[in-house]
């Protein structure tokens, strides 16, 4: 299918203006628009440039607000903040021709996650889902954790098990806020970008001196969590002078898992321990000239037990080393010039063992190391007023040794240039705006790759904002893919790669529109679809009487496609509600059935209430639809290896799926500060329902936890 966008593009008038209204006196059009280190890259002339019949919506909003009119629910969002990810630059959030979703840090607080997976499973349009291996894992847009981009300041980071990022290592006390872009992103991000990115944006020190700490302790049903429940402790310190902001984070935690069904050996949720510590300091912070490092570090012991239908029991421990170090200069000159050098480091180690109780003759031990870095060379150049050049070289390596490859180091290497124009085309009363980019990577195993894109913006009035996109992606085969060996002959089966094997190649179609017909009220819709050729997957291939035998191949073709509808409404001052829905339908054109795993049907609904007194309540919901699943296409990284054990079932051989059951999940959050918020005690229940299902779902069951947190 040929897809033709004729796309439209804007920039939000009476929003910015509303934002010169509270930040400078009209008089004085050279006072910053917002008060944060970062509106230093985006000068005020950047939104005075507008037709003079667009002066009279400044006009309107240039009135001093009342006491009234104060937003004490400003925190819970970031619409006047700043965004890097959709256009690998910083623009305000308003103004992104990318939709870019973003989770600040006040909400990531409001949630009560100890991690990325517990902020991001009630978030609308994704899905997290429990690992097998352990952790959690994503989805989005119906694609799996293995097309969603990881980022870190805007840098790769290393360490995918099973082509999944777990998401329980990014611990929240490190996150300063999450940026969200769905949709093909390779035209600036290259590979892996096909079904979106997500962006870590980790904490940077804003006060003269800051300190935080918060301690946590939860537990639910002793026979399902045992009497030793979780503890997490964390710290974050920092300070910011003329020449210098650091900020230095620090955590521990600790809990002995649960078990969905104790009336077997076998564990659900690993027990883990993990510490981890992290810090970023910025030279110069207030200069044209900056420095900056990024140093993260976490150390990870899980353990559980796995009982298998053939009667052995097994203890499974994994042992992780997680490092992460981060640097980059930059130079701005001009009003939104920018030339930036930057680099990264990253190491992964798992070490994975399994000993077979009663006996070693299925005792295993694995080493997976996983190393990378890049460095990146990027200018961000204003030719006219109406064009805003970018453009880089990157260079990517990565090596990967590890026990269950057929050859045990594999290696290579990536490099890059790509280029984008941000072009106002169009500014009288309406804005358009047209973005093209193209990027062409080089790899050692795969050649060359071209990547275009085409987004496009218009804001047709101030309220009613359109955005299209066009995107071409790839994802080459991961080393795993390539060269695995893997036996399992405690359950019977064997999984193979195929050094054979092809890239993946997407195409991708979003649009969306946003009307904000009152302040306190906006309303959005999306739709998307994904074409992905050359499709990976593992197949059944022989049954001998002792294995089954699982190969990857290269399938012709799979889609994804769907439509989001969201609500956001303060009202009475204090209260927040958000309401939405998300449709994905998926289809393996070549077995002419549905991806495996995937919700046709989600729906969100969160509250907030944040009272002047201190007191704080949250309210996040999420019902998720059946999902469809196939012994023949399952990728083991899911919560039970009974979809393999029942391959010889007739249900399974004539094709047919059997379904997850739907399920709602709630959780709720109490908060009440003292001493004028420098200090809080809170109280939460996860899963307030109780629900999950032992194969298909078999998530946390209900979770009771309470704590405190001092700041000063």
């Amino acid at each position: 299918m040929s897809f033709v966008l004729r796309s439209i593009f804007i920039v939000c008038l009476s929003l910015s203006f509303s934002i010169f209204a509270q930040t400078k006196p009209k008089q004085n059009p050279k006072t910053p628009v917002e008060k944060t280190k970062e509106s230093e890259a985006i000068p005020v002339e950047e939104t005075t440039k507008v037709p003079e019949n667009a002066g009279k919506v400044e006009e309107k909003v240039e009135a001093t607000p009342t006491p009234a009119e104060e937003d004490h629910l400003k925190d819970l969002d970031s619409k006047n903040g700043i965004v890097v990810t959709g256009s690998r630059g910083e623009r305000r959030l308003k103004d992104s021709t990318v939709a870019t979703e973003v989770i600040s840090k006040k909400r990531i607080e409001q949630t009560g996650a100890r991690n990325l997976g517990e902020v991001l499973e009630t978030q609308l349009g994704i899905s997290v889902l429990p690992n097998a291996l352990g952790g959690s894992q994503v989805q989005m847009l119906g694609l799996d954790s293995k097309y969603v981009l990881f980022l870190v300041d805007g840098q790769r980071i290393a360490g995918r098990l099973n082509n999944t990022v777990d998401l329980t290592r990014f611990k929240v006390q490190n996150i300063e806020r999450i940026e969200i872009v769905k949709g093909s992103s390779s035209a600036l991000y290259g590979a892996d970008a096909i079904g979106g990115v997500i962006n870590i944006i980790t904490r940077q020190a804003e006060k003269p001196e800051h300190y935080q700490f918060r301690a946590t302790y939860g537990n639910g049903r002793q026979i399902q969590f045992g009497t030793q429940g979780e503890k997490n402790m964390i710290a974050d310190v920092g300070f910011r002078n003329p020449f210098v902001a650091a900020n230095f984070t620090g955590g521990f935690n600790q809990s002995a898992g649960y078990d969905l069904d104790p009336s077997t050996k076998a564990t659900t949720g690993n027990a883990f321990q993990d510490s981890n510590v992290g810090s970023n300091m910025t030279f110069n912070p207030d200069g044209k000239f900056q420095v900056k490092t990024g140093v993260f570090y976490l150390s990870r012991f899980q353990q559980g037990v796995i009982s298998q239908t053939s009667g052995g029991v097994f203890d499974r421990t994994n042992a992780t080393n997680d490092f992460l170090g981060l640097g980059a200069l930059e130079y701005s000159y001009g009003k939104k010039n920018m030339i930036s050098f930057r680099g990264n480091y990253a190491r992964w180690e798992n070490k994975f063992s399994l000993n077979q109780r009663g006996s070693d003759e299925l005792d295993s031990k694995e080493l997976t190391n996983d190393q990378s870095s890049q460095g990146t060379i990027q200018l961000d150049h204003e030719l006219t007023d109406r064009h805003m050049m970018t453009v880089g070289f990157e260079s990517y390596a990565n090596e990967l040794e590890s026990d269950r490859l057929t050859q045990r180091f594999a290696y290579r290497t990536r490099r890059a240039v790509f280029l984008q124009d941000e072009w106002t085309a169009y500014r009288n009363g309406i804005i358009w705006r047209i973005i093209p980019g193209i990027r062409h990577d080089v790899d050692s195993q795969f050649g060359g790759q071209t990547t275009p894109k085409i987004a496009t913006r218009l804001d047709l009035t101030s309220q009613i904002i359109l955005r299209a996109s066009y995107g071409v992606g790839f994802r080459p085969p991961t080393f795993q893919e390539l060269y695995l060996r893997f036996e399992n002959p405690g359950v019977g089966y064997v999984v193979e790669g195929n050094p054979q094997l092809r890239p993946e190649k997407s195409r991708t179609v979003n649009a969306d529109i946003e009307y904000n017909p009152f302040k306190s009220l906006s309303l959005s819709m999306s739709v998307f679809r994904n074409v992905i050729t050359d499709l990976i997957q593992y197949n059944f291939g022989t049954n001998s009487r002792e294995f089954a035998t699982f190969q990857l191949t290269n399938i012709k073709e799979a889609y994804t496609r769907g439509a989001e509808f969201g609500m956001r409404t303060k009202f009475l001052k204090y209260n927040q509600f958000e309401l939405g829905y998300n449709y994905t339908e998926t289809r393996d054109l070549t077995s002419d059935r549905p991806l495996e795993g995937r919700p046709v049907h989600q729906a969100t609904a969160n509250y907030f209430l944040l009272l002047p007194q201190g007191w704080e309540f949250a309210l996040r919901t999420k019902w998720v639809g059946r999902r469809p699943f196939f012994s023949q296409t399952t990728d083991f990284a899911g919560a039970s290896t009974s979809l393999i054990e029942n391959r010889n079932d007739p249900f399974f051989n004539n094709n047919r799926a059997v379904y997850g059951k739907e399920f709602p999940l709630i959780n709720v959050r109490f908060e009440k500060k003292f001493f004028d918020g420098r200090m809080s005690l809170f109280l939460g229940v996860d899963n307030v329902l109780d629900k999950y299902e032992l194969i298909y779902n078999p998530i946390r069951p209900r979770f009771y936890y309470g704590g405190l947190q001092a700041q000063f």
